[in-house]
C-alpha cells in the first residue's frame, strides 16, 4: 500500500473535494448530504478497509452523525475546481475518488431528509450512542459501533 492510499484527511479538505467531484458531475450537494457521504466514506474505509479516513471522528448530534469541523469551515456556497491543487494528493488515492465517486453516482439522488433518517435508523451507531446511559449531546461516535454497523452494509 502506498503512503497516500493510508493517509488520514482533515476533514475539511475531504468535504472540499467531494463538494467539487459531484460539481463536476454536474451534482450539487448540501451541507446533510455531505455529512451523510462522510459519514459513508468513514464507515466504509473503517470496516471495509479497517482505515481511518477522515482525522476528525463523527459525533452525535441531533440530525445524525455531523463532523462538525466541516459545518464551521466549508462554504458551500464556493465552487471549487477539481483540478484545484490543493486536492492534488487526495486526487491520487483510487480508493477514496472511486468510493466518492460511486456515492455520487448511487446515493445523491437520494433526498437530505431521506439520509438524514437512514442514519438514524433502529441500531444504527447514532441510534444507539443516543440510548447510552449518560448519553450528550456532540459525543464522539465510537469506532467500534461504526465498524460494526458498516460491515452489515454492501455499498
Amino acid at each position: 500500500m502506498s503512503e497516500t492510499e493510508s493517509s488520514q484527511y482533515d476533514s475539511v479538505l475531504i468535504a472540499e473535494y467531494l463538494l467539487a467531484l459531484a460539481y463536476s458531475k454536474n451534482k450539487v450537494l448540501n451541507i446533510t448530504k455531505v455529512q451523510k457521504f462522510l459519514y459513508m466514506a468513514y464507515g466504509f474505509f473503517l470496516s471495509d478497509k479497517n482505515r481511518v479516513l477522515i482525522s476528525e471522528q463523527p459525533k452525535v448530534w441531533p440530525y445524525g452523525p455531523v463532523f462538525p469541523k466541516t459545518r464551521e469551515k466549508v462554504s458551500y456556497s464556493d465552487i471549487i475546481s477539481i483540478d484545484d491543487p490543493k486536492f492534488s494528493e487526495i486526487k491520487k488515492d483510487n480508493e477514496v475518488t472511486d468510493f466518492f465517486n460511486h456515492l455520487i453516482d448511487n446515493y445523491s439522488k437520494y433526498s437530505a431528509s431521506q439520509l438524514s433518517e437512514w442514519s438514524h435508523s433502529e441500531d444504527s451507531p447514532w441510534d444507539l450512542m443516543t440510548k447510552q446511559k449518560g448519553f450528550n449531546w456532540n459525543a464522539e461516535i465510537d469506532d467500534k459501533l461504526i465498524k460494526d454497523y458498516f460491515s452489515t452494509i454492501k455499498f
